[in-house]
């Protein structure tokens, strides 16, 4: 066993969700995996949840596939690992991790980020996803990736004693990861890359009956109703602009705004993606290259990341006289988007057919 080892990561092309960062740190830079990354996440959706940490009403906004997509994508081979089988296993969490890695498999699960941040007793849980990558058994310390330690998604250091801390504290009902995809139960993934063999070719007809679906707010999920009961109020496609935005007037108006940016990130994160996809999709000849449309599309992403960023500076100084500034740019974004997939629709209607 080496004393220092790190599995390949890159930073994310998308980082709103710690499973997508997830993912993508490990898989984006892969040529394979790329085929069926751009073949999806092109579909997005909202829905009221009650926030894990706080109890409060949230709108969670995603692109699809969500969390679902580590045990989905072909190009990642993830086991679940309940609580009982890890300490059957090697007896303890740090020991786990190591064994884990020297086998070339990233740890990703929910720990206790209360215990990991404080020194100090606290009486309080913070729940998080935490995707562990190597280990340094000099400095004992395990390499992962995370929002909460530096307010972004970043590659830090968390000591084996805090791992280990953050590991024991979590119940089931904690583990909002494992518990929802595993039936009540504990645990963490273990993924392993899979990517050196092509599994997955582009789908171009997937693309383009996904990309009706964005431009119709089609209620996509009901493709899976079989894996789990649905959401009763989810909004799909291009209406989460509207909810979204809807969602965010309310919270301006209020006497004492709150403002929650985490669906600002997830579209923006969506922007760039597709941006990504549509210069992918032009540079292997699956779509005609067409500059106009690239500059067209990339004045979505502008626009989409100067209401994220004035959003931000709203939340910070409480000053929404900006409100009517931050529509503009959401409404022109929309208004673009639509304009450009609508044109890709018809291409690939006359390359494939309708």
């Amino acid at each position: 066993m080496a004393n220092i080892k790190k599995l390949p990561v890159s930073y994310p092309m998308i980082t709103s969700w710690q499973w997508h960062a997830t993912l993508f740190s490990i898989l984006s830079q892969d040529e394979n995996a790329k085929k069926w990354i751009f073949s999806n996440y092109i579909q997005i959706r909202c829905y009221n949840i009650q926030e894990i940490f706080t109890g409060d009403d949230m709108l969670l906004a995603d692109i699809m596939p969500g969390s679902s997509s580590l045990k989905e994508c072909p190009y990642l081979i993830t086991s679940l690992m309940t609580k009982q089988q890890i300490e059957s296993y090697c007896g303890n969490i740090i020991d786990f991790i190591i064994k884990t890695i020297d086998l070339d498999g990233y740890v990703y699960g929910v720990f206790d980020e209360a215990k990991i941040l404080c020194d100090a007793e606290v009486d309080y849980k913070f729940p998080h996803e935490l995707f562990i990558y190597g280990y340094n058994m000099d400095e004992e310390v395990f390499y992962v990736g995370d929002f909460t330690f530096k307010d972004h998604y970043s590659y830090s250091t968390v000591s084996f004693k805090d791992v280990e801390k953050g590991y024991d504290v979590i119940t089931a009902s904690d583990d909002h990861m494992f518990k929802d995809d595993y039936k009540g139960t504990r645990g963490l993934y273990v993924i392993l890359k899979n990517s050196d063999t092509p599994y997955y070719d582009v789908d171009i007809t997937l693309i383009r009956d996904t990309l009706r679906e964005y431009l119709n707010s089609v209620d996509t999920k009901n493709h899976f109703r079989m894996m789990r009961n649905r959401f009763s109020d989810t909004t799909f496609g291009v209406n989460v602009y509207d909810r979204v935005l809807e969602r965010i007037q309310k919270q301006m108006e209020s006497e004492e705004p709150d403002f929650d940016i985490r669906a600002l990130h997830l579209m923006y994160d969506h922007k760039v993606l597709m941006f990504e996809r549509l210069k992918y999709l032009m540079a292997n000849s699956y779509l005609t290259y067409d500059e106009g449309l690239l500059k067209d599309y990339e004045a979505v992403v502008n626009n989409m990341l100067t209401a994220r960023n004035l959003l931000v500076r709203i939340s910070i100084t409480e000053d929404v006289t900006a409100a009517e500034r931050f529509k503009t740019y959401f409404d022109i974004a929309k208004e673009k988007e639509v304009a450009v997939l609508l044109k890709v629709v018809a291409e690939l209607d006359e390359k494939i057919g309708k």
